[in-house]
């Protein structure tokens, strides 16, 4: 396989490599990293197949402006076929799955043999530890534009397992934060696996006012620091964590995350997704951003864009022999919820042939169907290879949203339904490998059927893609299905904020026993309790009030009202 620059700049819609056979050929664009632009797109070509392997950063020593340096190069007569002569440099893709798709396409070693002419910097750090890669690492155009993306920053860290064959994780993540009483706390999450238990999903618990979904902001305020110069501050990931990107799910009305990064200069705006209630409106104003607000149109939009995105990742990844195909697990999942034939997006009017929808190969019969003057195209797992995503998106109608169909008829849903099926397709259009999901409070809207199957859903997408979880959370059903070492109970005390964990174990255990340790339940009073109590006063004994209410009376209460009695509670 041939690496190369030719000196061609990246265009909108990225044209095919100008060489022929396998080749992967290097785009210049014009992005500024402080002063260093070292962003270079990719086109690909692999067995007559065009493969998307996104973006790449290349750092020459001595270079501000690589492409300068290497349209030079070209001048004097260099063919522009990588290794480039004569020269220091580094290179970074914008994701790991850059090689991977390199290895599985062809082979692990035409893999290395690439990271080798691109001078791969985790590949020559990590494995080689390359003399004149050491010499540039610590240098201002490596800090400040290599490893400024968050893509960048996990290869770097990452990449050069998948050359030694060793697992790649997210571990354990320390988290300092400024908690409720002004002072600084440390948060010890426990990803990492140390029993049978599956430790992707760590829960705060605890009552309301001790700075649970505070936490989830704080991360979410660092993750998205990215200046040079990081604000002196006490506060932060104890390590820069090795992650691809964070993924925000809150559906409360009250809260206050970011909801993109339009106003962030970064290039890689998929570092961070948000999904709620909130969404940007369309400005008016040409070049203006629109503004944000309470929206009940932003679950429904976001749904409909993020069915497309898995559509878009099955097609780009499929080469991958790993991949967890995420419209199969879409449906796997949902069909858990309720039952349904498949998913569909509406495409505009019934009107005209539909044939722009598909891709070059003849669909097996036409995916289209119309209903009520509304054109929808189901977007299936088994119709990948027939479609043709960018004309698809560039039609839908994306408030809308998703449109679920049994027996050719729209299934009717309830809004647990609805929410659980935003949630699900949320993330798994959003998540990509080493991604860490906030959730805050994923119970608000769930009944606790759903909890449990929400958090089933949730395990089963972390793994296929090695991420992993933090939910913010009151849900005693959360917690049941959460190793002890992974939950951390929050509380107020005289001395401060406290965060432990329960000292017995939490994974499949007693639901009243958890409520105790977490809310103090032993010791809360409860209004039932407090009827019995009156009752028992009025009427004189536990006989006569399990006689007055005769067929309302079940088992555990004839034994609560038996034990009152008998203690003299």
């Amino acid at each position: 396989m041939k690496i190369v620059y030719l000196g061609r700049p990246s265009q909108r819609h990225t044209p095919e490599p100008k060489l022929a056979g396998d080749v992967i050929e290097l785009l210049a664009n014009n992005w500024d990293d402080y002063g260093n632009k070292t962003t270079f797109a990719t086109t690909c070509r692999i067995s007559g197949e065009i493969v998307k392997l996104g973006p790449l950063k290349l750092m020459i020593e001595g270079a501000s402006t690589s492409q300068t340096y290497l349209d030079g190069l070209l001048k004097g007569n260099w063919d522009g076929v990588f290794p480039i002569p004569n020269t220091n440099y580094l290179s970074l893709p914008n994701e790991v799955a850059f090689y991977e798709q390199l290895r599985d396409r062809l082979s692990l070693d035409t893999a290395r043999d690439a990271a080798v002419v691109m001078r791969d910097a985790s590949y020559l750090i990590h494995l080689q530890q390359d003399p004149a890669a050491l010499s540039l690492i610590d240098s201002q155009p490596f800090q400040d534009s290599l490893l400024r993306e968050r893509g960048e920053t996990k290869s770097y860290l990452d990449g050069w397992k998948l050359f030694s064959a060793e697992a790649m994780s997210v571990l354990d993540l320390g988290f300092e934060f400024k908690d409720v009483f002004g002072d600084t706390s440390t948060l010890s999450l426990k990803f990492k696996q140390i029993s049978i238990l599956p430790h992707n999903v760590n829960v705060l618990i605890g009552p309301n006012g001790v700075g649970k979904s505070q936490i989830l902001h704080q991360m979410v305020e660092d993750w998205l620091n990215t200046t040079p110069e990081k604000q002196a501050s006490k506060v932060g990931f104890v390590e820069k964590p090795n992650l691809s990107q964070v993924v925000v799910v809150s559906y409360s009305p009250f809260e206050r995350f970011p909801v993109d990064l339009e106003t962030q200069e970064l290039q890689d705006k998929d570092i961070y997704r948000y999904f709620g209630f909130r969404g940007r409106s369309v400005s008016r104003k040409p070049g203006r951003l629109g503004g944000i607000s309470l929206t009940h149109q932003a679950p429904k939009k976001n749904a409909a864009a993020s069915l497309l995105d898995c559509l878009t990742d099955d097609i780009r990844y499929k080469g991958l022999r790993s991949w967890a195909n995420k419209l199969e697990t879409v449906e796997r999942v949902l069909r858990t919820a309720f039952a349904f034939d498949y998913a569909a997006i509406n495409v505009g009017e019934a009107v005209g042939p539909a044939k722009q929808f598909y891709s070059d190969s003849t669909p097996i019969d036409d995916l289209s169907f119309d209903l009520d003057d509304r054109r929808y195209l189901p977007i299936s797992s088994d119709r990948i290879n027939e479609l043709n995503v960018d004309k698809v998106r560039s039609a839908f109608n994306a408030a809308d949203g998703v449109t679920f169909f049994r027996d050719s008829k729209i299934v009717q849903l309830s809004s647990g339904q609805k929410l659980f099926s935003f949630i699900v397709i949320n993330i798994l259009g959003a998540i990509r490998r080493d991604s860490l999901i906030l959730i805050d409070e994923p119970e608000l809207f769930l009944h606790p059927t759903l909890e449990i199957q929400f958090i089933d859903m949730l395990k089963t997408i972390l793994d296929r893609f090695n991420s992993k979880a933090l939910l913010a959370t009151h849900s005693l059903v959360t917690v049941r299905e959460v190793p002890s070492e992974c939950v951390h109970v929050l509380a107020r005390t005289k001395d401060g904020l406290s965060i432990r964990t329960p000292p017995f174990q939490t994974f499949g255990g007693d639901m009243q026993r958890i409520s105790s340790y977490v809310f103090g339940d032993s010791e809360a009073s409860k209004p039932f309790e407090r009827w019995i109590e009156n009752k028992l006063e009025e009427l004189g004994s536990a006989e006569a009030l399990i006689a007055a209410l005769g067929n309302d009376i079940n088992e555990e209460l004839a034994i609560q009202i038996q034990g009152m009695e008998r203690e003299g509670w």
